[in-house]
């Protein structure tokens, strides 16, 4: 298991990430973010809340993958975290999964495997 913070800041969003998807979960508006480098994939409220002085983006769920061979679109799934006490405890975990699977594979053209 890995830890994953309850936000993420503006800024790290913007420097690392990549808004791979615009979505509405129970009315809030969502971003499926990646990160290639990392081979990580979020998804995020797209307004940003303020904590102590910083812009911050609250975290639905946190998909983390790892490369399985040199072909960059091939990835195997190592870890998949949702917050069900967060601010959507109404939205499913397998809601938010088959959200990052469906814009990972159709905007990113990524293959999933399993653990």
């Amino acid at each position: 298991m890995f830890n994953v913070p309850p936000t993420y800041s503006a800024e790290a969003v913007e420097c690392l990430y990549e808004v791979i998807d615009i979505l509405n979960l129970k009315g809030a508006r969502c971003h499926v973010i990646f990160d290639s480098q990392a081979s990580r994939a979020a998804i995020i409220e797209a307004d940003t809340t303020e904590e102590l002085g910083e812009m911050r983006h609250p975290v639905l769920a946190v998909l983390e993958m790892e490369r399985v061979t040199s072909i960059n679109t091939i990835l195997r799934i190592k870890s998949f975290w949702t917050d069900s006490e967060g601010p959507h405890p109404e939205v499913e975990p397998a809601s938010l999964a088959k959200a990052l699977y469906k814009a990972l594979t159709i905007k990113k053209h990524i293959t999933l495997v399993g653990l």
